[in-house]
């Protein structure tokens, strides 16, 4: 009796130290020649590994003069490639070149749900002969990887990939060049393939840079290249500007202008109508230097460290646009809350203890800082429609010319104020006398920051996957972005239209509700056949906020239409007309 006790401990000891492995297990398949294996870090991202046996090998995304590309796809859901390993090349007879991989070969992709997507891998194994493949593996039968684990394997693949960076080009020019990297010899080599006219490929060194040229076929544009120097690796995106140059300071009088315009943003109004409220109580005809200097200093220490944050960021390779604080819940959730506290603080609902007031008070300048401070950060986001190419400008150049361009926009923003506070007899002769109608005026000043509050309270309920019921359901049918389904779309002369939006964006909802369901708007969709995709970016996304960037943006909305294989960055209020030229 006892030994069979043993031997059934043994048995179950047995299955539980194995399970780990056999579940593990079930990630791994593939052909008799070649290997797959996926690693999940159990949120959304995914590393295939993909080995070849020994002699045999599989082909690059651009194979080359033979071969067929390596290619991961859905199926079904939405799968993005973030980086793939640097190929091998090789000239086979001497004359045709092949970008291959004879080892094992890392895939990083972003896949926004696990549950219903349908990974399909075409590839084509060579050795003496070749055998095109495609295989599928459906994620919900995937099994999380270890934490340790996808640490190894993240690490392992992570020294296999080109590092990204971004050139430029001029809008129809097909030529760039090349700064900071230093080599003695230098490939360039079109991520895709049948894309760049055979042999029209020119590399010039210019001194320390470098000169490329190209050409391209009908209906189509270089968007990405891999860059290889004589020890490094890069993987470029690469965006096209207007033929004219943009001076800094018109970008720098934009910014200034647009900072004075923000006042009269939506998400804007409740903050300055608490200081409004503030100049109609306390009636004075001096000039006063000491609020007005606070206000605009807490307005530029704002800006200057977001700003600051989002350089820092993005020099550590982050994809993030401006705006960025409200995709976070907690500083959504945060700025929610102080709302309906100002909310219930104007009716007189809540009072707040002597002793704070006092405080607040007794250090000198503390409230027109701090309004100017939580101002620009609730504002940042309705830069879009006023900044959207100052912003997406400043973050193409050096740091100097980002924190220049955030200067102006910070002095223009807090101008309006400031000249208030400087000459209040403005003010005084517009305005009645003090008395009852304040009381009003300052119910009336409570309803957009109740407005503000909902708005916030209904983007955090988003960002935390609350379901909410559409009484209106939209007509169109809009695709989640997919930027390969993207390029196959635009390369094959399709019309396509994307919507960088957000729900935390006032001015994207706007656009939504009166312009992208709009009748002329859906006429002209189903007459053009044109296919829409929309990028959601009311939480984080790397994926989203890399190609954003790709269009010279970094704030939102931002409209994308692709026709006969060419884009155009439409305005944030676009016509029909502007879209049928």
């Amino acid at each position: 009796m006892r030994r069979l006790f043993f031997l059934l401990c043994s048995i179950i000891l047995a299955a539980i130290l194995t399970m780990p492995l056999s579940a593990f297990a079930a990630n791994i398949f593939g052909t008799a020649h070649t290997d797959i294996a996926i690693y999940s870090d159990n949120s959304h991202e995914l590393i295939a590994a993909i080995t070849p046996h020994k002699g045999w090998h599989i082909y690059w995304q651009n194979p080359g003069d033979i071969g067929q590309p390596t290619n991961i796809s859905a199926k079904q859901g939405n799968a993005q490639i973030t980086n793939q390993s640097v190929p091998q090349h090789r000239l086979a007879y001497e004359i045709m070149h092949e970008y291959f991989y004879d080892s094992t070969a890392y895939y990083k992709l972003y896949i926004p749900s696990f549950s219903d997507t349908v990974l399909t891998f075409e590839f084509t194994e060579c050795r003496d002969v070749c055998r095109p493949r495609m295989l599928e593996f459906d994620l919900k039968n995937l099994t999380p990887t270890p934490l340790e684990e996808w640490n190894n394997i993240e690490q392992i693949a992570a020294q296999t990939f080109p590092e990204k960076i971004k050139i430029y080009a001029k809008t129809g020019n097909n030529s760039t060049v090349i700064k900071n990297i230093l080599a003695g010899n230098l490939q360039f080599i079109p991520a895709l393939p049948h894309v760049v006219v055979e042999d029209s490929l020119n590399i010039e060194p210019k001194g320390k840079k470098w000169l490329v040229s190209w050409q391209t076929e009908e209906n189509k544009s270089l968007s990405q290249a891999l860059i290889l120097a004589d020890t490094k690796a890069y993987i470029a995106d690469i965006i096209y500007t207007e033929n004219q140059k943009i001076s800094l300071l018109y970008i720098l009088l934009l910014a200034f202008l647009g900072g004075i315009i923000l006042n009269a943003m939506p998400c804007v109004f409740p903050i300055l109508s608490l200081k409004i409220f503030a100049l109609l109580q306390v009636a004075h005809t001096e000039k006063r230097w000491r609020p007005a200097l606070f206000y605009a200093l807490g307005v530029w220490v704002s800006f200057m460290l977001l700003t600051a944050l989002l350089v820092i960021l993005k020099k550590q390779g982050e994809a993030i646009g401006w705006g960025f604080q409200l995709q976070s819940p907690w500083f959504v959730g945060i700025m929610a809350l102080i709302f309906i506290m100002l909310f219930l603080a104007m009716l007189e609902l809540i009072r707040f203890p002597c002793f704070t007031n006092n405080f607040i008070h007794q250090l000198a300048g503390l409230n027109d800082f701090t309004t100017g401070f939580f101002a620009v950060l609730i504002a940042s986001p309705c830069t879009g429609p006023f900044m959207g190419a100052a912003v997406g400008y400043a973050f193409m150049q050096s740091s100097c010319e980002i924190f220049a361009v955030f200067t102006s926009l910070a002095l223009g923003y807090a101008l309006p104020y400031v000249l208030i506070e400087l000459y209040p007899q403005t003010l005084s002769r517009i305005l009645p006398k003090p008395g009852a109608w304040m009381r009003k005026v300052k119910i009336v000043l409570s309803i957009p920051i109740l407005l503000t509050a909902v708005w916030l309270l209904w983007v955090l309920a988003t960002q935390l996957h609350a379901s909410w019921s559409k009484e209106n359901p939209e007509l169109l049918e809009w695709t989640t972005y997919d930027a390969t389904k993207v390029e196959t779309l635009a390369a094959d002369g399709e019309n396509v239209f994307i919507d960088f939006t957000a729900k935390w964006c006032l001015t994207c909802q706007f656009n939504d509700k009166f312009m992208l369901q709009s009748e002329d708007f859906q006429n002209f969709v189903k007459q053009n056949n044109v296919h829409l995709f929309k990028a959601d970016l009311t939480e984080d996304n790397d994926i989203y906020n890399a190609a954003l960037s790709s269009y010279g943006r970094d704030g939102i909305p931002v409209y994308i239409y692709y026709t006969s294989g060419q884009y155009a960055i439409l305005p944030v209020f676009f016509t029909i007309a502007q879209l049928a030229k």
